[in-house]
Parts: C-alpha cells; structure tokens; sequence
C-alpha cells in the first residue's frame, strides 16, 4: 500500500513536469539539471523543473548512487524533491534568501523539510560577510512520525581582494542532543579551484585537523 501510494505521488510530479505550460526541453531557464559528487563512493543528480508560478517553486526527482570502497553499489535511492522561495532581496551592499526545502524518499515514504535562511552583505570595500542557517526536520516513513531536528549555522567573514574565507560553523542533530563546531580557512586558487583547512570537533568531541581541495565547475 506504502509503495503505491508514493508510486502515485511520483507519477504526479512528474505529469506536473510535463504537463505545465512553458517549462519545455528547448526552455533551457526552466529545466533543472544538478550532479553532485557527495564523496568518493556517493553521487546523486537532481533533475526537475521550475513550475510558471508567481512564487518561485521547483520541484522533480532525485537520484542517487552509493557504493563500498570495493566499487559494489549498496544503495540507489530515488527521492521526490521540491523547493519554495519564501524571500529573495538584492539590495546595494546586501542579499537575502529564504527557502523550504522538501525531500521525500520515493518507496519508504521517509523524507525531511528545511528551512533556510542566508544573508550576505558587503561590510567594507575589503569584507564580505555571508550567515546561514539550517533547520531540517525529519520524519520516518514506518514509524510514520517525526523523527528528530536538525539545526546547522554557519558565519563566513572573506577578504574580497585575495579571496580568502573564515568560517565558523555549529551544528546539532537529534533535536539538540549532540552538538559539533567547524572552523575553517579558505582560499581560492582561480575561478573553479577551492582549497580548505579544517579543524573539526565532532560529535564524539575529538579534535580532527584536515585539509582538502575543490575543484567545481556550473553550466
């Protein structure tokens, strides 16, 4: 019964894809089209479309990939997803956003709803500072209730001219009963390249120091 119905709830995103006015194969604007490499062994893409609403509202499928270091894939999920701008200002020396975010796996019938709030603003000539916070509830398709909350916040002061960054980020999970913080530096190298020290407390309060390089490229 729980695999029809999310079956059924498929289907309609998916006919509300198709069968919307002006969100085409040719109208390149509309079409939702993102690969992410989550690790060495997890991938997922999202696909979909934004839907010709005065609110902007996004919504399609999410497929993804993990796999053991062996190279055996252990898991495939697909997940209906969708996405609702509350607030979207550019004003002169400040930007603001607000989104729901909804991800709902597409055979359990487990999913999550995130509220996001960011805010950049331009404190001098030389930094740039941007906030962001993450509330995500999560809810369990068997036991068919709420499951537990997440919160993340993070504040990143760059130095515009050299393209250096210092972030601070705390996170908790499981409605606030564990905690971890994030302190990292930035530097760009280039347009695509991105190369970041770390010093992590996480949840088993241990220290862990790392270093790691981003390559990224949007089209």
């Amino acid at each position: 019964m729980m695999y029809a119905a999310s079956c059924k709830r498929v289907s309609v995103v998916i006919a509300a894809l198709v069968v919307y006015p002006g969100v085409t194969l040719a109208d390149e604007k509309g079409l939702i089209w993102n690969p992410v490499k989550n690790s060495d062994r997890s991938y997922t893409a999202r696909i979909g479309a934004k839907l010709p609403t005065d609110t902007p509202i996004r919504a399609g499928l999410e497929m993804g990939m993990n796999a053991t270091k062996g190279g055996a894939i252990v898991d495939s999920p697909v997940r209906l997803w969708g996405s609702l701008t509350l607030l979207s200002e550019n004003l002169p020396g400040v930007s603001m956003a607000r989104d729901i975010g909804v991800l709902m796996n597409a055979l359990t019938g487990s999913g999550s709803i995130t509220m996001t709030s960011t805010q950049k603003r331009i404190v001098t000539t030389e930094l740039d500072v941007e906030t962001n916070r993450n509330v995500t509830m999560r809810y369990d398709g068997s036991a068919q209730q709420w499951s537990g909350v997440n919160v993340s916040q993070s504040l990143r002061l760059t130095r515009s001219e050299t393209g250096t960054s210092f972030v601070l980020q705390a996170n908790s999970r499981d409605t606030f009963s564990e905690f971890s913080s994030d302190v990292a530096v930035e530097q760009r190298l280039g347009d695509h390249i991105t190369l970041t020290g770390t010093l992590k407390q996480g949840y088993e309060d241990r220290f862990r120091p790392g270093i790691s390089a981003r390559y990224s490229i949007r089209w």
